[in-house]
């Protein structure tokens, strides 16, 4: 980005510019597994992130290392956008019929706000601060059985959440598991192994709160079947990346072909719709899966702190991109 004042505009322009050159699931998949690493950040910033510093591994505002004890490297900042937000006349009009204090908090708080613009962020990665070593927790063990396991049964409850019963049998044909939204059942084939079953349940569970039997059905075009596909396998792709596991998603290839078919003269607009709505979605289901893992871990022996600069899960931070 250079070292000359960086004013909003023009990360909106270096946004677009590198989600028009994306050629091949390659770049998608750079962009899921940066997802993965940092699961609260939209897909705009993500993609900003990336660009700025591809090796960037836990990435948080300076207020945040600080807290932890660390001083940033200025010139090390990484740009991203944060959202501006204004109260809605409708919103002021709630607030103002909420009256105190205490109303507002048995109402739950929440006053509606409207996006009117963006403003530039600051932001840096581990290796952009100085200061004491960080004790952090060890990594999930990369193609854990248990992992899997363990994950297997995070999904299973958040497909219940949604209403979804987890069926496990033959699905009567090649297929590997299906999602059917009428029945509110998810079904994966029962010769799968470990790792390639909570692969499938991730998949479908990601269709069960994505799409619509109309999406994923017969009546459903070749083209949107095709979208919903990569929308499906991306949320696989980093919640499974997220929590230590791996696979390999055939359909990102087909993603630029799409995406120019879609709108040809601006197919970036496709990219960056279908990573909003798959990073939205592994936002929510790597919040909610941590919490479970968490809650139902097996106990472990003390470990080592891990050395710093290896760690893939970044701190909250407020106004992700959308």
């Amino acid at each position: 980005m250079g070292k000359e004042p960086v004013r909003a505009e023009d990360l909106h322009r270096a946004l677009d510019t590198e989600l028009s050159k994306m050629r091949s699931g390659t770049d998608w998949c750079k962009w899921m597994d940066a997802a993965a690493s940092f699961p609260t950040f939209g897909f705009g910033n993500v993609v900003l992130i990336n660009l700025q510093m591809p090796q960037a591994s836990w990435v948080a505002h300076a207020n945040t290392w600080r807290r932890l004890g660390r001083e940033v490297k200025p010139p090390l900042a990484i740009r991203i956008l944060y959202p501006v937000r204004s109260r809605t006349a409708v919103a002021a009009a709630m607030e103002d019929a909420l009256g105190s204090a205490s109303e507002k908090q048995r109402t739950g708080g929440q006053i509606e706000q409207q996006v009117i613009g963006f403003q530039v962020g600051v932001v840096y990665d581990v290796t952009g601060t100085v200061g004491p070593p960080l004790a952090l927790p060890p990594l999930p063990a990369t193609a854990s059985a248990t992992v899997a396991k363990r994950l297997w049964n995070a999904l299973t409850r958040e497909a219940g959440a949604d209403g979804f019963t987890v069926d496990i049998r033959p699905t009567g044909d090649a297929s590997e598991g299906c999602t059917d939204h009428k029945a509110k059942r998810i079904v994966i084939a029962d010769h799968l192994d470990d790792f390639r079953a909570v692969e499938r349940l991730a998949h479908e569970v990601a269709h069960a709160r994505l799409h619509s039997s109309a999406e994923t059905g017969e009546s459903a075009s070749v083209l949107c079947r095709g979208i919903r596909e990569v929308e499906a396998e991306s949320v696989a792709h980093v919640v499974l990346a997220h929590h230590g596991l791996s696979f390999d998603a055939q359909s990102f290839e087909y993603l630029v072909g799409w995406a120019h078919h879609i709108d040809p003269e601006q197919p970036g607009n496709v990219i960056k719709a279908t990573g909003a709505r798959v990073v939205d979605t592994t936002r929510t289901l790597i919040k909610s899966t941590d919490r479970f893992l968490k809650a139902h871990r097996p106990a472990l022996s003390s470990v080592p702190a891990r050395p710093l600069g290896s760690v893939l899960i970044a701190p909250d931070l407020d106004g992700p991109i959308r």
